[in-house]
Parts: structure tokens; sequence; C-alpha cells
């Protein structure tokens, strides 16, 4: 592997993001960092709301403003800090240098256009010089890249199933050859066989063309199958980041412990799953001390008082624990 290709090319860098609701604020992310190199997946894992889109919408610059705020931090592809470039800059980038799979293709793609055009719009964007004729036929040869026919070019969503419209979102995504993928949630809304499809398409091609990417998800059979290094969000933060295998065969965090306890195991025979006791801290009103305290059976008056720092307890491998970082 060239040398270019061992560096990091994204350099995520304590950002934080707040909501304004009313006269309330809710803390979305809590000083999130982390770096990529090129040909990368990245796993962003946790429940529902913890944030991991905001993670991924902080780094196209397309946080909804009002009521999102971007308090602080940087982020860095190639060297330069996205969140210093206008946003008529930043739209050179999206979709050429930066794309991103929305979770639910319905509300990614246009019901009154033709899905091919659809993928044209993109490549006419970032591609001036081209002629119409020879946008099109790559606007087909994207359609065909993702199995489907290019004489469908002319048809609208409402004529595809759930998984095809995925695959024309994947298309409008991959046709700049871009550098960075942000895919949330990719498969949520498809059955398990559509599922795995998708999944094994955004594999091949992300391979073939040597793309970055960060997969946000909940499920971490599909991190096992995809991504390189993991990353557990927690009401905002960092609680675990690793490599694949030290994420998987020495989980420390306790969140983490839970996530993984809370799957089914088909070789134990149980009436009920074991879920994460208590709910997720309320993003307004975060514990003063470990946000995983109120949940945490581990937890201590130090638990309570202190917020804790990721420590690194092998390398490569980082934990946000009062009490398991001084274990190892």
């Amino acid at each position: 592997m060239s040398e270019k290709q061992n560096e990091a090319f994204l350099s995520v860098k304590d950002i934080e993001v707040i909501y304004t609701s009313g006269k309330k604020i809710v803390h979305a992310v809590n000083g999130v960092s982390f770096d990529m190199k090129r040909g990368e997946t990245l796993g962003l894992v946790g429940e529902t709301g913890a944030g991991k889109t905001t993670i991924a919408r902080a780094i196209l610059r397309i946080l909804p403003d009002p009521p999102a705020i971007f308090k602080g931090g940087r982020i860095e592809l190639d060297g330069v800090n996205l969140i210093d470039l206008t946003e008529e800059e930043m739209l050179k980038i999206r979709g050429d240098k930066i794309a991103m799979i929305f979770q639910d293709p319905m509300t990614a793609l246009n019901p009154l256009m033709t899905v091919g055009d659809q993928i044209l719009e993109v490549l006419q964007l970032h591609n001036k010089s081209e002629s119409k004729e020879e946008l099109i036929k790559r606007a087909g040869d994207m359609l065909e890249l993702v199995n489907i026919p290019r004489e469908r070019y002319g048809e609208y969503p409402h004529q595809f199933s759930g998984g095809m419209k995925q695959r024309v979102v994947i298309a409008m995504a991959l046709a700049c050859d871009p550098q960075l993928l942000l895919a949330d949630e990719p498969t949520t809304a498809l059955d398990v066989t559509i599922q795995a499809q998708v999944l094994d398409l955004i594999r091949e091609l992300r391979e073939k063309y040597q793309t970055s990417m960060i997969l946000i998800t909940h499920d971490l059979g599909v991190v096992a199958e995809t991504c390189d290094k993991v990353a557990v969000i927690y009401a905002g933060e960092i609680v675990e980041y690793g490599d694949k295998r030290s994420i998987y065969k020495h989980t420390t965090h306790p969140y983490t412990i839970g996530l993984f306890d809370s799957l089914p195991d088909i070789s134990v025979q149980a009436n009920r799953l074991k879920p994460i006791s208590g709910m997720p801290p309320d993003p307004t009103d975060l514990p003063e001390g470990c946000a995983f305290s109120p949940r945490c059976p581990y937890a201590t008056e130090e638990c309570r008082a202190a917020h804790p720092q990721l420590r690194e307890i092998a390398p490569g491998h980082f934990v946000r624990c009062c009490l398991r970082g001084k274990e190892e």
C-alpha cells in the first residue's frame, strides 16, 4: 500500500454540535474525534439518538441552520479544514469528494424526476467540461454498475422496489467517484435478503474505487462484515474506539458490553433477550459525570462526579470509562 493510502486523509477533532429547541439546548455531539485513512471503513454504532447521523451531517456540512449550531472543532479533508470553507466551496465538495447514502430512499429521490436524470444532475454539477450526451451515457453506466439495466433510465422512483431505489441512491452517491462515502443506515428500510445484496454491492464498489466509508448503523453484524474500525457512540461521545478485532474480541466499555449482550445467541437457550437497563439520558440535561453512569451496573461515586476521558488501554484501543481504563 502506498504512503498516500496510509496517511489520515480525514481528521475529525473535538467537534461539538448543539440543537436549540425552544429555550432548551440539545447537546447532540460532544467533542468527537477520530482519524481515517484512505480506503478505510469506520462503523459508527449506537442507539437511536446517540448523535451518529449528526456527526455525518457535520462532516458534509448539511446541518439544519437553525436549529443546529456547530460549536467548535475541526474537520480536515486532505489537510483542508471544511469548517473554514464557504457554502459555494462546499457545494463543489458535496457529491464529488464526499457523498452520502441516506437512510430512506423514498425521501432521497425526487418523485417527479426519472432516476436517470437524477444521476445525470449529480454528474452535471461536477463535470462542466463534458457534453450532455457523454454524461447521459455515464449515468446509464452507473445504473448498470448497481445492476439496474440502462433501459430503465427513463423510469420514475415509484416504478422501483425499495431495494432498487436504494441502488439508485448508491449510484447517485458514487457517480463522481467520491473519496469518502457516508452511509446512514443504508439498509434499514429493506428486508433481510435485500439488505445483504445492498451491503455486498456497497462493499464491492468501495473496494473497486478504494473509497473510504463511514457506516452509521445499530447493527453489530453489519459492522462485523463491513468495517475496519469501530466507534461506539453514546450521548454524543465516543465511549469505545478501535479496530474491529479489539472491539469484538476485547469488548471493554460497559455500554459496548451491554450492546453485545443484548444480541440473541443461537447457542444459548433463553426465553428473553437481555436489554441494557434504563434509557439514554436526556440530551438537554446530561449527567454531570459519565453519561452512562445512570445505567451502568459498575458505576461508583467517582463515575457520577467525574467526566471520564478516552484512555488508550491497548495500541489503538480507546475507552471512556473511569474504572475500565484503570483496570487495563
